[in-house]
């Protein structure tokens, strides 16, 4: 019977540190929002310190309906005109994402232009000097929660 014990509270030791590793792999820096009414956008910075690559799989705030993973993107713009009126140069294009990828000791860059998430549905307006309850879901690292700061461009 004591060695039973034993054993179950050895495992459940090395189950604790291996969750609590695989959290801290993933840091979350340079968060942050603008003011927004309805729908909003958040920036941020993911680091993988883990040798193995991981991915952001779903997100939570309780301000919002949900929240989604886009990638926004420039797409050159065919020559041509609309209304008579010439038209060149790019055109920028949103696309959902099921998951955000983040490299093996790297990190992914979430920022105007590129990578993002939107907090669909606010419950309230976002006003500058608020901060945002985030939660981020990683497939290995598990659940980790962010403060994200409301600030004026």
């Amino acid at each position: 019977m004591r060695r039973c014990i034993a054993m179950t509270l050895t495992l459940a030791s090395t189950m604790t540190l291996q969750i609590a590793s695989a959290a801290s792999a993933i840091v979350v820096t340079a968060a942050w929002s603008r003011p927004a009414t309805d729908t909003a956008v958040v920036y941020a910075t993911i680091a993988n310190n883990d040798a193995r690559p991981d991915r952001l799989v779903a997100a939570s705030s309780r301000i919002a309906g949900r929240v989604e993973f886009h990638e926004s993107m420039a797409t050159a713009m065919p020559m041509g005109s609309m209304n008579g009126m010439p038209m060149r140069g790019e055109m920028l294009s949103m696309k959902p994402l099921a998951a955000i990828g983040i490299p093996a000791h790297g990190k992914r860059v979430l920022a105007p232009g590129g990578y993002h998430l939107m907090l669909v549905d606010l419950r309230h307006d976002l006003k500058a000097g608020e901060t945002v309850p985030l939660r981020l879901h990683f497939a290995r690292a598990g659940w980790i929660s962010v403060a994200v700061p409301v600030r004026s461009t």
